[in-house]
């Protein structure tokens, strides 16, 4: 009995040790088979693929030179380069230096009156403290919406109408001869000369103020499109990206709802571009924010296109330029990103019919220490990489898989692992 006992614990010994032995090898045949081929991985991420090419860019603009031929002396501008005017507001002041000597006085006897005005003990009238809370509230503004320099020379107008109304008011409360009765006279008759010889721009339309004449205003116009060639655009001897320089001599009113970009191009995606067709554009200065615009025009001109394409933002920035450099973006596309050589294509058999469904894209996972097959579907392939994304249930359906294949099957997900090939 005891015999056959030690027997029986002898055979338990050597099963367990056969199966020591047994993983032993084969933990020896993975590492040895890892090491002369270990298995490439990758991160399954959130990314992006675009097609874009690089063109150059001419700048049409609706816009019309303001004739300031019949005004001479010193310019004041009223609104800045950039900036909207509305139409018949200044543009700009021509003063001469007797015309500056009259502002300069004005400008003095403006201290002298609000020193005497403090300076009074009368009780002043509602009228006055309307004025007050008005000149306040225009300053808050002037300071809120300083960056907006046609704003702010609004709330200056007013604020400055609302104290020489004030002055008017307090004057005429004071006794006859009185010194402030005397300063506001004295600044009536300066004002009125001034304002009989200051010569004043206005708009003749609204628009964008701009100081940038560069002569082809009356050339690149939306009226002229069908008559512009990609060989006229080549003789503008302007630089790529270069800033026309301001000269406040000149002035032009810029139509600030669109503008037109003129592009000679060659690519096969240009061949396929149609009138009224929707394309992203893309500046330097809008980084990786899309313009949308629309095509305008398309000239067939020998082995390129001219395509014209309109857009409605950005005006503001491209009023300082004739010709720039951009990207036509094609399309843009994000989602689950990874490396082409991480997709196979493989035949997968309906496991109730049999039928066979050729070249599903398949990608597989890397788990602990096992791997599963997910089918993917490709939303976009460029540059060795692909943006893939799970295939619905219907899909799978349709495509011939059976019921039961398509609720056990595996899916890819963000941060899996997949094996490249």
């Amino acid at each position: 009995m005891a015999n056959k006992k030690n027997q029986y614990q002898q055979n338990i010994a050597l099963v367990v040790l056969s199966i020591i032995i047994i993983l032993v090898v084969l933990f020896v045949i993975k590492t040895i088979s890892l090491l002369r081929k270990p298995t490439l991985t990758t991160i399954v991420k959130n990314g992006e693929l675009i097609k874009y090419e690089e063109v150059t860019g001419y700048v049409i603009r609706k816009e019309e030179v303001v004739d300031t031929s019949t005004y001479s002396g010193i310019i004041n501008t009223a609104i800045s380069d950039g900036y909207r005017v509305a139409k018949n507001g200044t543009i700009s002041a021509y003063v001469s230096n007797t015309e500056k000597n009259l502002v300069k006085k004005i400008s003095e006897l403006d201290d002298k009156i609000q020193e005497v005005m403090n300076s009074q003990q009368t009780t002043l009238p509602n009228d006055v403290k309307v004025l007050d809370t008005s000149i306040k509230a225009n300053l808050y503004n002037a300071v809120k919406n300083k960056e907006d320099v046609y704003m702010v020379s609004e709330y200056k107008s007013a604020i400055n109408q609302s104290i020489q109304k004030k002055a008017k008011i307090v004057g005429e409360l004071s006794p006859s001869g009185s010194k402030l009765k005397e300063l506001i006279d004295e600044r009536l008759k300066y004002e009125a000369e001034l304002n009989n010889s200051k010569q004043v721009l206005k708009a003749p339309v609204a628009g964008l103020v701009s100081y940038r004449v560069d002569g082809y205003e009356n050339i690149l116009t939306p009226n002229s499109l069908s008559s512009i060639s990609i060989k006229e655009l080549e003789k503008i001897k302007i630089n790529v990206g270069q800033i026309i320089p301001i000269d406040t001599s000149k002035v032009k009113i810029i139509d600030n709802f669109s503008c037109f970009i003129a592009i000679p191009m060659s690519s096969e995606e240009s061949k396929d571009t149609k009138l009224n067709d929707k394309i992203k554009l893309r500046f330097d200065n809008t980084g990786d924010e899309l313009i949308q615009g629309t095509v305008e025009y398309i000239s067939e001109e020998d082995s390129q296109r001219l395509i014209v394409v309109e857009i409605t933002s950005n005006i503001e920035e491209l009023s300082k330029y004739r010709k720039i450099n951009l990207d036509v973006v094609w399309w843009r596309d994000a989602g689950l990103k990874v490396p082409d050589n991480a997709i196979k294509f493989t035949s997968v058999t309906n496991s109730e019919t049999g039928m066979v469904i050729e070249n599903i894209p398949t990608v597989t996972i890397q788990k602990s220490s096992y791997t599963e097959t997910a089918w993917v579907k490709i939303i976009r392939q460029a540059n060795d990489f692909s943006i893939i994304e799970n295939y619905t249930d219907d899909e799978l359906l349709e495509m011939g898989l059976s019921e039961e294949q398509v609720s056990n099957r595996q899916t890819i997900k963000l941060y899996s692992d997949v094996v490249l090939e």
